[in-house]
């Protein structure tokens, strides 16, 4: 096992876990909202479908703009944890993998995909159990 705290990575054999610095927020808008985002932040999702908007931002960066979306709800003190390591899209059960060890830790996630690695958030007060659910996986 080796850890860069630089970089906040964790890396066991060929496989990293990366632990995004920063608390980010999980936010839900109607899905008729008129968006204004922040420029800052290392983390910034959107997600629209047609029942919600959702945002996954880090919470000073929802703080600036959260006055202009006074319909917002909006979940504080999330840690993302993000699977370092790209993977070809034909790669199966990689977010089957990281799901199933931290449902069988009990912690609670939302997850996201991007084109090349896997992204789970997890509560702040959940992040060492969530990591320790994680050590063991390989890929």
């Amino acid at each position: 096992m080796s850890v860069n705290p630089a970089r906040n990575e964790i890396h066991r054999g060929s496989d990293v876990l990366e632990v995004l610095i920063g608390e980010y927020a999980l936010i839900s808008l109607p899905p008729d909202a008129v968006l204004t985002l922040p420029a800052m932040g290392e983390l910034r999702v959107l997600v629209q479908d047609p029942v919600e908007i959702t945002l996954i931002l880090e919470i000073a960066a929802w703080e600036t703009i959260a006055h202009l979306h006074p319909d917002a709800k909006a979940n504080r003190g999330y840690r993302a944890v993000r699977l370092a390591q790209d993977f070809p899209l034909e790669t199966v059960g990689v977010m089957a993998k990281l799901t199933n060890a931290l449902a069988q830790a009990g912690v609670s996630i939302m997850a996201y995909s991007t084109f090349k690695t896997d992204v789970v958030l997890v509560r702040q007060w959940e992040l060492n159990t969530a990591l320790g659910a994680l050590w063991d996986l390989r890929f």
